[in-house]
């Protein structure tokens, strides 16, 4: 498990990396308020947010400051929902480039698969059946 702590005025804040089950966890908390959770199947992945995720928290604090008078409950909504933002376009980045590399996968195993289909018979086609 790996954590990071970050301090905001007397405000006291934890980002946490950790394994949950056969995935990962990345998650943002104020106190013990759960303010983001990210869930990963692969650790590269969940590493790779993690990083993201604390450069983007310390980016955040610098360009949005905020008084102590200001409520805290606005502040952590308005970060929660850039944490979310951030996340969606790092998954939108990702699901781009598996997307292009199993459609050229698959390309490139369909024209194997019509190579191979010049020298069968059609009478010998099977079919998947459903299995009781």
């Amino acid at each position: 498990m790996k954590t990071k702590f970050y301090k905001h005025g007397t405000h006291k804040y934890k980002a946490y990396y950790k394994s949950v089950g056969h995935g990962y966890e990345v998650g943002f908390c104020y106190g013990k308020k759960t303010l983001f959770v990210g869930n990963f199947l692969h650790a590269k992945e969940a590493n790779g947010w993690f990083k993201t995720m604390t450069s983007e928290i310390e980016k955040f604090s610098k360009k949005y400051w905020i008084s102590p008078k200001a409520p805290k409950a606005f502040y952590n909504k308005f970060m929660t929902n850039h944490l979310y933002k951030t996340y969606y376009a790092q998954l939108d980045k990702w699901f781009d480039r598996y997307n292009r590399s199993y459609t050229s996968s698959f390309k490139k195993d369909e024209r194997k698969y019509k190579q191979l289909k010049k020298n069968w018979k059609t009478t010998e086609k099977t079919f998947f059946k459903k299995a009781a």
